[in-house]
């Protein structure tokens, strides 16, 4: 069952099952990867072919936002972050190494 266009009960969107999909990959193998039963990759193979046209633009909105990139105050945690971890992980090298 597709829920607020998410398989049911899980956090996988239509959009995730259509990228797949649209690459060749066959429905056996996208419910491996995506950890869904092949019925349920099934469901939204069939929602996405039946909401074509609402799937699609808004998956060209979703694609316009990334394009954007992240908004220049989440940039900045993301390098403050980034800078964090290389500083930890250089110190637990240098703990390690005594």
């Amino acid at each position: 069952m597709i829920v607020e266009n998410r398989v049911a009960g899980t956090r996988i969107t239509v959009w995730d099952v259509l990228h797949h999909l649209e690459n060749g990959w066959p429905v056996k193998e996208i419910a491996e990867i995506l950890g869904l039963s092949d019925g349920q990759v099934q469901e939204a193979a069939d929602y996405i072919h039946a909401h074509q046209a609402e799937v699609m633009k808004v998956r060209q909105q979703i694609e316009q936002r990334n394009s954007r990139g992240n908004p220049p105050d989440v940039q900045a945690k993301l390098v403050a972050a980034r800078a964090r971890r290389i500083q930890w992980l250089e110190q637990r090298r240098q703990a390690i190494a005594g």
